[in-house]
């Protein structure tokens, strides 16, 4: 028998949601200039697109862990069959790492943007605090992770309503100034759509987050609280996304060029204001960086706490350090695209297995 639905768990995952999701590429702005503010005016709806797929995406995978709390059951097999889940299997733990390279560029162009400190030194300081933490265990970052997605939501709406408040004639501007910064980086490609766009952004953060979506569906009470923290956590998340978009085309002019447009945008507020989501963004790059080290280490390494896992643990995190000496943007636009079209492959079987499993 089901217990009672509590607000306060449906809110716990939704954060939850959120914070796994954002990472350093929501948070910096990178993600959504590149999948979104690129294709201009249009870029609107390719964000309904997206908050839509999470919440239904999200809703799907959470109910299913709710549903398996006390079995063994795989998700990636379930929805994906025995060859091509095995294959996901060892994929994902791989691209998640290759996001923790993404999450460690992030950091040192963020400290390079704000503070000044020369790209490599934000990339050492984000690795040894990943490194540590993983070596002495993750509990209290599943505590807290909970709490820095809502943080960061929060502050990046206030940061662009503010921007927009600021400057109301951008947004009247927009075709005029994306002419004239010409062709922006595109996370797809430069011959792509902006449907497609949104549905690439959904796939690739999708797929990389069975794992945990599933688990974290086992601790809900009622299935109504994990279908329902998923379905709050991928609208908060987008329309977070719809504001920052908007008020990245309204000064599309002066951030085109910019490793972090969102420190830009705080920065029209005061300093203090930058100075304090730099930090944010900084605890939200690690929140996510540190949890998806773990799922490779583990993978490859075993349990957490053996001396075979902590060797994998050292690896991967120099190996991390050395790919996140490239530049973020061009991380950003590489690593992610092309796991979003075998996301929507996933997606797909998703949606198939649901359907003639009479789910709507």
């Amino acid at each position: 028998m089901e217990g009672k639905t509590s607000v306060k768990n449906v809110i716990k995952f939704a954060g939850a949601f959120v914070a796994f999701m954002i990472g350093s590429g929501f948070a910096t702005g990178q993600e959504i200039m590149q999948f979104f503010t690129a294709y201009g005016i249009y870029s609107i709806g390719g964000i309904f697109i997206s908050m839509f797929l999470f919440s239904y995406s999200g809703a799907i995978l959470m109910r299913f862990g709710y549903e398996h709390k006390n079995d063994t059951l795989d998700a990636f097999k379930y929805y994906c069959g025995e060859i091509f889940g095995a294959f996901l299997q060892w994929f994902i733990p791989i691209f998640l790492f290759m996001v923790v390279v993404v999450m460690i560029s992030g950091a040192g162009a963020t400290m390079h943007q704000y503070f000044g400190t020369p790209q490599v030194v934000g990339t050492l300081i984000m690795a040894a605090l990943v490194l540590v933490v993983n070596l002495f265990g993750l509990q209290r970052i599943v505590d807290i992770i909970g709490l820095l997605g809502p943080i960061t939501i929060a502050f990046t709406i206030i940061i662009s309503i503010v921007a927009l408040a600021k400057n109301p004639a951008g947004l009247a501007n927009v075709a005029e100034n994306m002419a004239a910064v010409g062709e922006l980086p595109k996370a797809t490609s430069s011959t792509s759509t902006w449907w497609l766009a949104g549905i690439l952004y959904v796939a690739y953060n999708v797929t990389g987050s069975i794992p945990f979506l599933t688990e974290m569906g086992k601790g809900a009470s009622t299935k109504k609280e994990a279908v329902l923290g998923a379905i709050v956590g991928g609208i908060a998340l987008m329309t977070a996304g719809l504001l920052l978009n908007i008020a990245l085309l309204s000064y599309i002019d002066k951030i085109a060029i910019l490793e972090i447009p969102n420190l830009y945008l705080s920065d029209l507020i005061s300093p203090t204001v930058s100075f304090v989501f730099s930090i944010i963004l900084l605890f939200e790059i690690f929140s996510t960086a540190a949890p998806m080290l773990w799922v490779t280490a583990t993978k490859f390494g075993g349990e957490e706490g053996t001396k075979r896992n902590q060797i994998a643990v050292v690896v991967f995190t120099i190996l991390a350090l050395i790919g996140g000496q490239l530049p973020f943007g061009q991380l950003v636009g590489t690593v992610y695209p092309y796991t979003g079209y075998l996301g929507i492959i996933v997606l797909i079987l998703i949606t198939i297995k649901t359907i003639a499993n009479g789910r709507k």
